[in-house]
């Protein structure tokens, strides 16, 4: 018997805590790391458990998704919110079959009647084999119908349903179902899960997914509590450290790391000594003498005691690999005899002496950087140069960080540009086709939008370029907000003055007054509209290309709903339209607005599928949020998995088809199977934020800037959303807001060491 049982251990750490059985009813929200439920409960049996004004039970957290109509018992905690009397689920699972009957029933659920027999024919104990990981000897060419892919689904459905909730059982509902699941998925066995546990406690679960280390800190110090409590008492503890954990070298070493992390979550690359130092005793106080220790001896730390400075070593080292690749780049200078002047010409249109420069610098140098703010030329510069390697037949290679700067770069030089994961062959979760030993094969590799890499893909990128053989343009805007990950490259490279660097001041994108003007006074933080006119409309441009609208926020949701729909009956195509907000959430959110725009554009779905909060609709526009590399093509005869391809972050595609628990998605002609685990990737995209719009363009721009925004919004921001617009932006806020918004400026300031090394001090 254990020091305390898993009820009794929760009860020490919480408020009411019941078991019941419920039946789901309905599925009242799902996603990936969340769901509710609407439960029916008998009340006779269970009269504590609080029925809600649907005369259902509503049960939620993160567990497994059930299956309505089937029972399960439930370990929770009574909560209280403004929707009523709730249970966040602790522990949840469903009887287990023990019979051939109740297997096949279980099976039927995920399976067809063909393929439960089959199977059951083949494999009776198949449950009992998926529980004791007892697989080796499965051999799938047995089971007429039931491939890899199903199989994997079957293994899921039954580790999630029974497996797990021993697992919590025995853990004595210490660590949550969630956490138990991601254990499980890396350690397939209790014996190997305590077993990391106590010999890597803080590595173990800081590693997984969305556990930090505060939370596994909490969760460590109390199984270490209730071991101590069991010592006292001779009973059997869940495991022993064998260690002091609070005062131990581990919880030091974990919360360095953390530090270090949650700086570079930042974009920073080193923290000055003095504040990690300040950081560390505010939360681990009990390990401080261990803190010398780990700056001196630890091999994943870099202690700079000149800078006084202290980075992660894979962070230190990156920097110093790209100051020093850039420096061998530029020493090599291979020069290419090419008669620049035949190409300063461009659709009829002369380009500047600066936009000239772009094709003049690549003949003679290896590395060169190519900026501009939005509309400046940088477009006309990189075609001209383009057009020039062709006359010369010279290779090119066309690159940009997310899959949409990619469709923007490969609209205007009429050449196939893709993201650099995909130029480089990445396959996660270390795998580069290209790398120093198989370095790229052409004579020019172009990046369009670089302010958005980070020193992590860089290095990668120069790790697969051989300078002797390949040159290396890099565009970008200085004025755009820095990469989302750590560093500051673009940024970094201007301020070392070592690469040379192209400079396009002059704006020649929009007409005169419009769009051009309102882009520079934004970037230079001059106020331009008029404060007398609260309300209504400010036109500006001889295109009228920048249209501000004044309104309160509560009727720019609707507002922006009614101006898209105008547009479209204007002929143009969604594809061609866009909305953007600052946040994802909230009431002015890119989730609230494609919410109403959904409902107004492609209304009353004959075809549509549900996940989480999330409903797809064929015809709806939507947008993928991750690189995906193993993105199952669509084949109407049968789902293969082996079948794959790469769907960058930021690529937007259009629902096709809708299945009972798939859809369809074309992705640029690429039809792309979304079964509905694949769905939490996936978001509609008629609005998206403006960060995410960053490297796009669009013909017309709705920008949403509400009050309630005036916290994130700035004038690097205001610069992106507008910047993004062909044709026209549409700007529907508040003069205040905005002139507020003008006033503040993205602080492109980050603790790197780049522009140290690049010059050598």
């Amino acid at each position: 018997m254990g020091c305390l049982l898993g009820k009794d251990l929760i009860r020490n750490m919480s408020d009411k805590i019941i078991d019941f059985k419920c039946t789901p009813e309905r599925l009242v929200y799902n996603s990936d790391e969340y769901k509710i439920y609407g439960c029916s409960v008998n009340s006779y049996e269970y009269p504590d458990v609080q029925i809600g004004k649907y005369n259902t039970t509503t049960i939620k957290g993160n567990f497994q998704e059930l299956n309505l109509g089937v029972e399960y018992t439930v370990n929770a905690k009574e909560v209280s919110d403004k929707y009523g009397i709730g249970y966040d689920v602790i522990n949840i699972r469903r009887e287990k079959p023990t019979t051939i009957a109740s297997t096949k029933a279980f099976l039927y659920e995920i399976l067809t009647y063909n393929q439960t027999e089959t199977l059951l024919s083949v494999y009776p104990d198949i449950v009992d084999r998926i529980m004791n990981n007892r697989l080796d000897d499965i051999d799938l060419s047995k089971t007429k119908g039931i491939k890899e892919y199903t199989f994997n689904v079957i293994k899921r459905k039954v580790i999630e349903n029974f497996k797990l909730a021993d697992l919590v059982e025995e853990f004595r509902g210490l660590f949550s179902l969630s956490i138990i699941k991601k254990l499980y998925d890396k350690y397939p066995s209790v014996e190997k899960i305590k077993e990391v546990i106590r010999t890597e406690p803080y590595e173990c679960l800081c590693n997984l997914s969305g556990i930090g280390f505060k939370t596994a800190d909490e969760m460590l110090l109390k199984l270490e509590q209730e071991a101590k409590k069991c010592k006292q008492t001779g009973e059997t503890p869940i495991l022993f450290f064998g260690f002091d954990l609070k005062t131990s070298y581990q919880r030091a070493k974990a919360c360095v790391d953390y530090i270090l992390n949650e700086n570079e979550t930042n974009g920073n690359t080193y923290i000055k000594v003095g504040e990690l130092k300040k950081q560390f005793e505010i939360l681990v106080p009990e390990t401080i003498k261990h803190l010398p220790v780990i700056l001196k001896t630890d091999n994943d730390v870099v202690f700079d005691r000149e800078l006084l400075c202290v980075c992660k070593k894979d962070t230190y080292d990156t920097e110093k690999y790209i100051a020093n690749r850039i420096k061998e780049g530029l020493n090599i200078n291979t020069k290419w005899d090419c008669d620049c002047n035949q190409f300063k010409k461009l659709d009829g249109f002369n380009l500047t002496e600066e936009q000239c420069k772009t094709s003049e610098y690549m003949c003679r140098y290896n590395i060169v950087l190519l900026v501009g703010y939005g509309g400046s030329g940088k477009s006309s510069s990189t075609q001209a140069f383009v057009n020039m390697l062709d006359c010369y037949n010279k290779s090119s290679l066309l690159l940009a960080p997310t899959g949409r700067a990619a469709k923007v770069l490969a609209g205007f030089t009429s050449k196939n540009a893709m993201t650099i994961h995909r130029g480089l062959g990445h396959m996660p979760p270390n795998y580069w086709e290209y790398n120093e030993e198989n370095t790229l094969d052409f004579d020019v590799v172009i990046v369009d939008e670089f302010s958005m890499c980070d020193i992590f893909l860089f290095r990668h990128l120069l790790e697969a370029i051989d300078f002797n053989r390949t040159k290396l343009l890099l565009i970008g805007d200085d004025a755009q907000i820095p990469s989302v990950g750590a560093g500051n490259v673009l940024y970094d490279l201007l301020c070392s003055d070592c690469v040379p660097t192209i400079t396009l001041n002059k704006v020649f994108r929009y007409g005169t007054g419009g769009l051009s003007t309102i882009a520079t006074d934004t970037r230079m933080q001059n106020e331009y509209l008029d404060r007398s006119k609260k309300t209504g409309m400010q036109v500006f441009g001889d295109d009228k290309s920048y249209i501000f609208m004044g309104l309160n926020k509560e009727k720019i949701v609707d507002y922006s709903v009614n101006l898209y729909k105008s547009l479209i009956k204007k002929g143009y195509k969604k594809e061609d339209i866009v909305v953007l907000s600052c946040y994802n959430v909230g009431d002015y959110g890119v989730i609230e607005l494609n919410k109403k725009l959904q409902n107004a554009i492609n209304p009353n779905p004959n075809e549509k599928i549900t996940f989480g909060d999330s409903e797809f609709r064929v015809n709806d526009i939507v947008m993928n949020y991750v690189n995906d590399y193993k993105a199952i093509r669509y084949n109407e005869e049968f789902v293969d998995d082996k079948n794959t391809t790469f769907i960058a972050n930021g690529e937007s595609g259009k629902v096709v088809k809708v299945m009972k628990d798939a859809m369809v998605v074309d992705y640029d002609g690429e039809l792309i199977y979304c079964s509905k685990s694949s769905m939490k990737n996936i978001r509609l995209a008629y609005a998206i934020s403006t960060h995410k719009s960053q490297g796009g363009q669009f013909k017309q721009v709705i920008l949403t800037t509400p009050s309630a925004h005036t916290y994130m919004l700035n004038s690097n921001l205001l610069y992106v959303g507008i910047s993004r617009a062909k044709e026209n932006c549409y700007h529907l806020g508040e003069v205040q807001t905005i002139n507020l918004a003008l006033k503040k400026k993205e602080n492109f300031k980050r603790n790197t060491l780049l522009q140290t090394f690049l010059k050598g001090e």
